[in-house]
Formats: structure tokens, C-alpha cells, sequence
């Protein structure tokens, strides 16, 4: 008889512990709840990977300006600088207070520098990624199970991290940005079906807003992984996001996969999607547009404002980190917020399901588009567009209550799919997006920056519209399979010992 290594033994013991402390943990806590937390922690482990490559390139570029350098700069270059001009005191005194010197401002180009156009090269890559698996993630978790593929895709995003120090700045590390935003597209359709299977219809706006701590996650690398970086090297923050990776992926199977797949509900197991009814609704489609117009603005917020201060209004160096990482904390909590708000509003009876929706696209598109357009008018304060982007990024925080929870409210039974598609359209609209505002990251002529935020306010204000008009939150006919029945489960009140928005 074969006897078993004593380590054997003990890892053996050790996972039969844990499995019993993951049904205790469910048991005793809910799973919907556990689910909440295991999504939430999975998208800002995204978020990480997805600005990881930019902090590494930033961290410790040797390109960067000293603060001697970038002033003498700043005198030379900056809009603010150059051409606002302090008033004088009647005693002849200089005062805090500046006005606008009207003249003839010439164009200034700003070259890109080659970190400014590798971090774009890393970036678009990444987004390539996530433009080509949402759409086929969406029918691979109706046939796997949303557990199973969500868990998979948070994995890929952040273990293959792992290969990007042997392959830095080398056409292997562009491969590897677009096999992690493959991995981490496929994770929007998952979580959507996740949503519509375990989560209340009255909780699904609270829920999906959690599809935010993906800022969360720009955050949490943009401060602790620029510390790292700085310390212990560029490859540790790639070795430290695979090691938390595969032990967040461990914890997902034990708490979450093993004790909810084998009891997931089937509405989301459809085989025969009525493709097309789903790419003739103008529902879906409304969703999709309103999704590049979120998009488009957030490719504007966050990689055109901060050079814009910093380029125009002459930003110290020392604020980047500041100016990129805490505004997306703001993002995340005001869209956690919006999503209780508007779970109570439907709840309340107020308003429709279709009105709430609407009105918070409404939020999430009119008011950032007003407020980038005054951005180019802000004269010579630099407080003033530096509130405003924090403002403005906040506010697109409504988008998941708004147009995320209306694609699972259209189709419950292809809520997977029609976010895959929505995904799609609006990775697309990045892609665009990302093109477009770079072409005006380096002129400091407030003008050329007037035209890039005048562009995003017209995409804003159009895909806005285009929702309020054919946008809907009303389940279509085409959400029942044409060959198959749908299955309706009674919803069982599980038992739970902590109060929480989800229950």
C-alpha cells in the first residue's frame, strides 16, 4: 500500500479545512455577499494591470524633468505663464489675483517624448485586447458557467504579468498587453451574467457598480505601485501582481466557484441567442453608443486633463501622481453611491425602471460634457480646471446605474452577451478616443485643447441622446430563446448576519 508524503498530507488537510471555512464563510455571511467581494477585488486587480506598464514606464523614467527643469520649462512653454500677467496694487505692489493678456497667441507644438510614445504603443495594445474578446467571452461563459470564466479571466489579466520582465519593451511585451486585455475583456460579460444570476433585480445597480473599482484599481497602482517601482525595481510590481493574482484566484475557486457553480441557476444557459432580433434592437444598440460616449470621455479625463494642467497651466511634477490616482477613488465611491441611489428610486416606485435609467445616462454624459467644454475657458485660475476634472470624473460614475444596468434589464437571459456587444462598440470608441486626444497632448495653445475637449463634449452630448431616445430598461421580446422555455427559480431569502446594500 502506497503511503502519502507527509506534505501531501498536510496540503490535503489543509484544503479540506479551507473548503469547510468557505462554506461557513457563505453559510454565515451569504454568498451574495462573498460574490460582491470577489468581483470587486477581481476589477481592481484589472485596473492594477492595466496601468501597470504606464507606472513602470514613469516611475523611474530618466526623461523626466527636475523641478529646476520642468519650471524653466513651464516659463518657456505654458499658457498660464506666458500670457496671464499678475494685476498691480494701487500702491504698486504685485497682487495673487491675474488677468488675461489678449493677443495673438501662436501655436506651440510640445514634442512627444519616446516615453510618451512607448506608454501609448503599451496602452493601445492593451485596448486592442479588449476590443476582441467581450463579444465571444459572453457565449463561452453561457457554456462554462460566469464563475468559472470570471475567475479565468482575472487570472490571465494578472499572471501573465509575470513574462513582461523578460519581455520588457520588446514586441513580446506588446503581445502580452493584448493577451491581458483579452483576459480582462472577457471578464465584463461574466460579471454581467453573474449580476443577473445571484443578485436581485432590486440590488443589480449597487452590484454592477462595482464594475468601477476598476478606477479603484488605477489608484492602488498609481500610489503603492510607483512606491514599489521605485524601490525594489520595475519586475517586482509584475512578479507582486502574479503572486496576488494567483492567490486572489485560489480564494475565487474556494469560496466562490466551488460553492456556486454546481448550484448556478440555467436562465443564462440559452444555446439558440436570436442573434438577429439582438443586432436589430435599438435598445441594445442604444446601449452600446452610450457606452462609447462613457468611453470617449473617460479617454479624455484621464489621459488628456492631467497633461493638460500640467502642459498649460503648469502643474508641478510632483502633483501627477495626485492629479491621476485620487480623482479615480472620488469615481468609484460617487458610482457606488449612484448605484444605491438608483436601486432605491426603482424600489420606491418613483420612476420606471427605463426613466431611472435614462435619467442617469442623462447624469453620467451631460454633465461631464459641459463641464470638459468649460475646461477649455477657464482663463488663467488653475484651481478652476483642475475642480472640474474631479468633478467631471465623478460624475461619469453614473454610467454603470445608468447604461451597464440597462443592458442586464433588456435581455436578464442574455445580459452577458448584450454587454459583450456593448463592450465591443465602446472598446472601439477607446481605441478612437485615445487616437484622437493624443494627437493633442503636447500643444499648450489652449485652442488645441479647446478643440479636443469640444469633441468629446459633441460624442457625449450625441451618444446621450441617442439613449434617451431609443434607450429602454424594459425586458425585450427576444430575451425568451425561441426553442427554449425559460426557467424562472424562486427567489429564496438566504440567511446572513451582516446588513449590506446587496440584501
Amino acid at each position: 500500500m502506497l503511503s502519502i508524503a507527509p506534505g501531501l498530507n498536510t496540503l490535503k488537510r489543509g484544503s479540506v479545512h479551507l473548503q469547510k471555512a468557505a462554506k461557513v464563510v457563505n453559510d454565515q455571511i451569504g454568498s451574495r455577499q462573498v460574490l460582491a467581494f470577489f468581483v470587486l477585488t477581481g476589477f481592481v486587480l484589472c485596473g492594477v494591470v492595466e496601468q501597470s506598464a504606464s507606472v513602470a514606464l514613469r516611475a523611474n523614467s530618466t526623461s523626466s524633468y527636475s523641478a529646476a527643469e520642468f519650471a524653466e520649462y513651464v516659463e518657456n512653454t505654458s499658457y498660464i505663464t506666458r500670457y496671464c500677467q499678475p494685476l498691480e496694487d494701487s500702491n504698486g505692489t504685485e497682487s495673487t489675483y491675474t488677468i488675461h493678456v489678449v493677443r495673438s497667441i501662436p501655436h506651440i507644438e510640445i514634442p512627444m517624448t519616446r516615453t510618451d510614445e512607448t506608454e501609448g504603443v503599451l496602452r493601445q495594445a492593451f485596448m486592442w485586447g479588449t476590443l476582441v474578446s467581450p463579444l465571444a467571452a459572453s457565449r463561452i461563459a453561457a457554456r462554462v458557467g460566469a464563475e468559472r470564466l470570471y475567475g479565468v479571466g482575472v487570472l490571465g489579466t494578472g499572471v501573465v504579468a509575470v513574462l513582461v520582465p523578460a519581455s520588457w519593451l520588446t514586441a513580446g511585451h506588446v503581445c502580452v498587453r493584448i493577451v491581458q486585455g483579452i483576459f480582462m475583456g472577457a471578464t465584463w460579460p461574466a460579471a454581467h451574467m453573474l449580476a443577473v444570476t445571484w443578485i436581485k433585480p432590486k440590488n443589480l445597480s449597487a452590484f454592477v457598480s462595482l464594475y468601477s473599482a476598476v478606477n479603484l484599481g488605477y489608484a492602488v497602482v498609481g500610489i503603492l505601485g510607483t512606491v514599489l517601482v521605485r524601490h525594489w525595481g520595475r519586475d517586482w510590481l509584475s512578479y507582486v501582481i502574479s503572486v496576488v493574482s494567483g492567490v486572489w484566484y485560489f480564494l475565487w475557486w474556494r469560496f466562490v466557484e466551488e460553492s456556486l457553480h454546481p448550484n448556478r441557476p440555467k436562465r443564462d444557459e440559452h444555446r439558440n441567442l436570436p442573434w438577429r432580433k439582438l443586432l436589430g434592437s435599438k435598445p441594445a444598440w442604444a446601449c452600446g453608443v452610450a457606452v462609447v460616449g462613457s468611453q470617449w470621455a473617460d479617454a479624455t479625463l484621464m489621459l488628456g486633463v492631467t497633461k493638460y494642467l500640467k502642459l498649460v497651466y503648469g502643474f508641478s511634477i510632483e502633483y501627477e501622481d495626485i492629479l491621476q490616482s485620487m480623482p479615480h477613488i472620488g469615481h468609484f465611491f460617487a458610482a457606488i453611491t449612484f448605484g444605491i441611489v438608483v436601486d432605491h428610486v426603482r424600489a420606491s416606485g418613483i420612476v420606471s425602471t427605463t426613466t431611472a435609467r435614462k435619467l442617469f445616462v442623462y447624469m453620467s454624459h451631460f454633465p461631464p460634457a459641459a463641464l470638459m467644454f468649460i475646461l477649455g475657458y477657464t482663463g488663467c485660475d488653475p484651481a478652476a480646471p483642475a475642480a472640474l476634472y474631479v468633478a467631471a470624473l465623478a460624475m461619469t460614475g453614473a454610467t454603470a446605474s445608468g447604461v451597464f444596468s440597462s443592458a442586464a434589464d433588456i435581455a436578464p437571459n442574455f445580459a452577458g452577451t448584450v454587454f459583450g456587444l456593448c463592450q465591443t462598440v465602446g472598446a472601439a470608441g477607446l481605441l478612437a478616443a485615445n487616437y484622437a486626444v493624443s494627437e493633442g497632448l503636447h500643444g499648450s495653445f489652449a485652442g488645441w485643447w479647446r478643440l479636443v475637449f469640444g469633441a468629446s463634449t459633441a460624442i457625449l452630448l450625441f451618444t446621450a441622446i441617442f439613449f434617451m431616445i431609443w434607450g429602454s430598461g424594459s425586458v425585450q421580446d427576444w430575451n425568451e430563446s425561441e426553442n427554449e422555455p425559460s426557467i424562472e427559480l424562486e427567489d429564496v431569502e438566504e440567511p446572513s448576519r451582516l446588513d449590506s446594500v446587496l440584501e
